[in-house]
């Protein structure tokens, strides 16, 4: 919730407003976790707070009027020697979350140390050699001992890093595994929080869940300067929003739904979210929850369109290779094997004289030819294929984002009508999945993109089939033999699966029955509405009427 970065723009807020100023009070609600240094200023007496209990937790300036600690607790001061001290200075200790307030009275200089660290957060009162004089929770130190911060972080300050520092980071974050846009933010820079982090990369236009190692030489400068602009936000303190997420910031956050509360300062945004974490239990809502995770979906799928049509780009190719295989194979006593490449008359081409190929020098001049007639098959056969995704992707997409209109338009009507598509989506964004809903179905994507939900068994089938499924859905089965119910879902009502995924729903069928050693299985497919549940079946049993068979060899989908 309040990173370095918050910190930052609070003692900016401090530096405003604080200097110059006396310390005059202190008040420590123990019970409530909630201290609070009171100074007299120009504009009046104002709380520079520390609240560190588990659900709510962050440091503050409000007025002093703005307090509101219910509570029978009676506060304890605490700091007396400090008391009448003017303040000096406000600093940041090492970009963390650690203010430093040095003060000063006509007999000596007191330093006092906010750790705004979370539920460990604490407040220290230092001398003028930084030795601690007392502190507010732990009272056991040792005399003439100096304040020592917590180790700097190794991590690169968003205000200031060059393109190479950037890059390296990248290039170290997925030596070992592939990292997404936002948890590389998140863990290479001080002050980035998730909500910062993929804040960062909507900023960019960036999808938060891509991988950093695929982004181009262009995203990656359009990404470091939208760290720079978006850290350089945090140096003005006002406004502030907050967010249910919950999130706050001093500027709006676009990739969060919904309208913040808008707030005078930051800080009483901070305030008001810590209030509102100890009052209620700290976890978002239900339908902020759902709302997340459809719109993380819709840019998966988006995402989804950018990939296969590069995959289609590539494989647009083929016949290129097919030249390449021809053109070695005519030259094949002529080229030595251990070359790099070759340059060769072009046959195909009469306004080319010459053509460069790419040869595996490890190979000899067969094997690479060979290599490209297999290149050209497979690009080939698979275009076709491929295309056949792309529309499927963007069939999706379009969906997906009716789907979100929808929800934002009305949420209840909404989650009637998609509820089998919101079980589906929002397992995967639970970060414990124990927590997430049982569903009844094992769910698969065919070679096109299709999903298929296949049921786990009697009572999971029935689930599958007359909750999970739409009246215009085709509804498979093993005939004649105990088995799964197999739904092959569509992207929208208008879709027309094809015979290929047809038969490949239709082994899946095969596969998950009793059947499954067989050679040859006969596969019974309807759609879902001609499919009915007699009274007092027992589980899984159904009946079915305008079905069509077809023959399939069990196959386990992938």
């Amino acid at each position: 919730m309040q990173t370095a970065l918050h910190i930052y723009a609070l003692v900016n807020e401090l530096k405003d407003g604080l200097i110059g100023g006396r310390f005059v009070s202190s008040e420590f609600y123990k019970k409530e976790r909630e201290a609070y240094l009171l100074f007299k200023t120009e504009k009046g007496t104002v709380a520079l707070g520390l609240a560190y209990h588990p659900t709510g937790f962050g440091a503050f300036v409000i007025p002093r009027s703005k307090i509101s600690v219910k509570t029978k607790e009676k506060p304890w001061p605490f700091f007396q020697p400090a008391l009448e001290s003017e303040v000096v200075s406000v600093e940041q200790i090492n970009l963390d979350r650690i203010i430093k307030v040095d003060l000063r009275n006509k007999a000596d200089n007191y330093s006092i140390i906010i750790e705004a660290i979370g539920p460990n957060g604490n407040l220290l009162l230092l001398n003028g050699d930084n030795k601690i004089l007392a502190t507010l929770r732990n009272k056991k130190y040792e005399a003439d001992i100096q304040y020592d911060p917590p180790v700097a972080l190794g991590r690169i300050n968003p205000f200031d890093f060059t393109p190479k520092q950037l890059t390296d980071s990248i290039k170290e974050s997925t030596e070992e595994k592939q990292i997404e846009i936002g948890s590389f933010l998140k863990n290479s820079f001080l002050g980035l929080d998730k909500n910062l982090a993929n804040e960062i990369a909507e900023r960019a236009d960036l999808d938060y869940t891509m991988p950093v190692c695929e982004m181009t030489e262009a995203e990656t400068d359009r990404l470091g300067g939208f760290i720079l602009s978006t850290a350089g936000l945090f140096e003005r303190y006002e406004p502030g929003y907050s967010y249910e997420t919950p999130a706050v910031a001093p500027f709006k956050l676009h990739h969060l739904s919904g309208e913040p509360n808008k707030y005078k300062t930051l800080s009483l945004a901070v305030y008001d979210m810590i209030r509102g974490r100890k009052a209620v239990k700290a976890e978002l809502s239900g339908k902020q929850k759902t709302l997340e995770a459809i719109k993380k979906y819709t840019k998966k799928q988006k995402r989804k369109i950018a990939l296969v049509e590069k995959d289609i780009s590539s494989a647009e190719k083929y016949d290129m290779y097919r030249q390449y295989a021809e053109i070695l194979k005519a030259n094949i006593t002529n080229i030595k094997k251990g070359q790099k490449s070759v340059t060769l008359d072009n046959l195909y081409d009469e306004n080319s004289d010459q053509i460069t190929i790419a040869l595996d020098p490890a190979k000899t001049i067969a094997d690479n030819a060979d290599w490209y007639f297999k290149k050209y098959k497979k690009g080939k056969d698979g275009i076709g294929l491929m295309e056949r995704r792309l529309e499927i992707a963007r069939i999706e997409y379009d969906s997906a984002e009716q789907m979100l209109a929808e929800f934002e338009i009305d949420f209840d009507s909404a989650e009637k009508k998609y509820e089998a598509e919101i079980l589906e989506i929002l397992p995967s964004t639970e970060t414990k999945q124990a927590q997430a809903p049982r569903l009844p179905y094992r769910s698969f994507i065919l070679a096109s993109g299709v999903t298929i939900f296949v049921g786990k068994d009697g009572s999971d089938n029935d689930t599958t089939t007359f909750r999970h499924a739409r009246a215009y859905e085709l509804w498979f089965h093993a005939s004649q033999c105990p088995g799964s119910h197999v739904v092959l879902k569509f992207p929208n009502k208008n879709f027309q699966p094809s015979k290929y995924e047809i038969a490949e729903t239709a082994a899946a069928a095969a596969f998950y029955s009793k059947a499954r050693n067989s050679k040859s299985v006969p596969v019974i497919y309807t759609e879902k509405k001609y499919v009915r549940k007699p009274r007092k079946a027992k589980a899984g049993l159904v009946t079915v009427e305008r079905e069509t068979m077809v023959m399939v060899e069990p196959k386990k989908p992938e």
